[in-house]
């Protein structure tokens, strides 16, 4: 249903090249209002979540997930991937972000900043002091302190910023 000089985006292996080729499976026709490079990025977004929902935390229906910057190209790929798996999903972003968290689904008891460290209390207090069962974490800083407190009864916490690595052997 492919044919040469058609639009498609997908995973390819080896695809700095100027001829690739892949199983069709993998592919799908660019939308016609996306440009390149949104279709190059949507894979690689929704890969990612995926790796760190489905693969690393292992979230399951009816858990708790925090979803930090939220607003973000993994942000949303990673609320629709948990919406899909049964999650009860908590984001945080600029609120200058909030309406597309909002237009994703999230109530604004499960929206908060992530310019300030309130997001704890707040999800705290909508969960009744039982926090979450996931972190998918982009922060660093007090906002790490800040998110792992939001794990009272232990959980999953995954990391996908570079700048505030902790060893499992540091956490409480």
């Amino acid at each position: 249903d492919l044919s040469p000089g058609d639009r498609v985006m997908g995973l390819v292996k080896e695809a700095f090249s100027p001829v690739a080729v892949s199983d069709r499976r993998l592919l799908r026709p660019i939308p016609a209002e996306w440009s390149f490079e949104q279709a190059a990025a949507a894979p690689t977004v929704f890969l990612t979540a995926h790796y760190g929902l489905s693969e690393l935390a292992d979230l399951q229906a009816g858990e708790r997930v925090l979803i930090h910057a939220g607003a973000g190209g993994v942000g949303m790929a990673a609320i629709q991937l948990a919406n899909h798996r049964g999650a009860e999903v908590f984001a945080t972003a600029s609120p200058s972000k909030w309406d597309a968290l909002g237009e994703a689904g999230l109530d604004q008891d499960h929206i908060a900043s992530s310019r300030d460290l309130e997001f704890k209390a707040k999800f705290l207090e909508t969960t009744g002091g039982e926090g979450v069962d996931v972190v998918l974490n982009s922060l660093a800083g007090e906002f790490v302190d800040a998110s792992l407190e939001l794990l009272p009864r232990g959980g999953r916490f995954i990391e996908m910023g570079k700048a505030d690595i902790r060893e499992a052997d540091q956490l409480d």
